[in-house]
């Protein structure tokens, strides 16, 4: 029997991958080894904005970052926003992304997110042995994304006159799906490497506990901080690489 592997689901990384994330994070005892870090400019900046916007509207549509956060990473959109990314004059004179209407698509975060899940939705029902591609194909024949039938946070006001909000919640959950999204981003950028990538090194469970310990300084804005937060997530990830390789 054939086994289908779901696109939107994380995969371990292999021993070579993890080569070349450790090499990319930590300082270089050989000099001839170029660590790979850079300066974020203003693109680096909105890039990582618009991925912190597409979290919140995840929040908006009542879905959790554990349900969502591997789904978004492992997708192919994201995949497509990494290979824009890296390319020369961005997302906005890239074929691929222009054929997809991705320029069109990410001005509204939440068409992202429905997108991401309708596809995730159309992949789990795919049979044994039936092509994942044709699904989709299929599908896109004969449906439009739809929005995921959920109960969003921010209801409709009789829903809020019934069951009383919780706004401190609320924002919590807010604050930290941008965060999420934007780190994300922030270290996919970082060391040039894709969201796949970048998701299987940080899951969501690592990024929560990473988030909670955090002291932050209201003052600060994210886009000075985020750099910092990267260097310390990649610093506890060289030294797990390092204890894996010892061990």
């Amino acid at each position: 029997m054939n086994t289908i592997k779901n696109p939107a689901r994380s995969r371990p990384l292999s021993a070579n991958v993890k080569r070349l994330m450790k090499m990319a994070r930590e300082s270089p005892q050989n000099p001839a080894v170029e660590k790979i870090e850079r300066d974020f400019s203003t693109r680096d900046l909105a890039y990582c904005d618009m991925q912190g916007n597409i979290f919140m509207a995840a929040v908006d549509r009542g879905l959790e970052m554990s349900e969502f956060a591997p789904i978004f990473m492992n997708s192919q959109l994201a995949g497509v926003i990494d290979y824009s990314f890296s390319r020369a004059g961005g997302m906005e004179e890239d074929d691929i992304s222009n054929y997809l209407r991705m320029p069109i698509l990410l001005k509204s975060p939440s068409i992202i997110v429905d997108t991401v899940m309708w596809l995730d939705e159309i992949v789990n029902g795919v049979n044994p042995g039936e092509s994942l591609n044709i699904a989709v194909v299929n599908a896109l024949a004969k449906d439009e994304p739809e929005p995921a039938a959920r109960d969003s946070p921010g209801d409709s006001a009789e829903k809020a006159d019934a069951i009383p909000i919780d706004m401190k919640a609320l924002t919590d959950a807010y604050e930290y799906a941008y965060w999420l999204g934007y780190i994300y981003r922030c270290e996919c950028h970082m060391h040039d490497e894709s969201s796949r990538m970048v998701y299987g090194a940080f899951n969501e469970a690592f990024m929560r506990g990473f988030y909670d310990k955090l002291a932050f300084d209201d003052d600060v804005a994210l886009t000075e901080c985020a750099p910092e937060i990267c260097r310390r997530m990649d610093a506890l990830l060289v030294g797990k690489l390092w204890r894996q390789k010892d061990g």
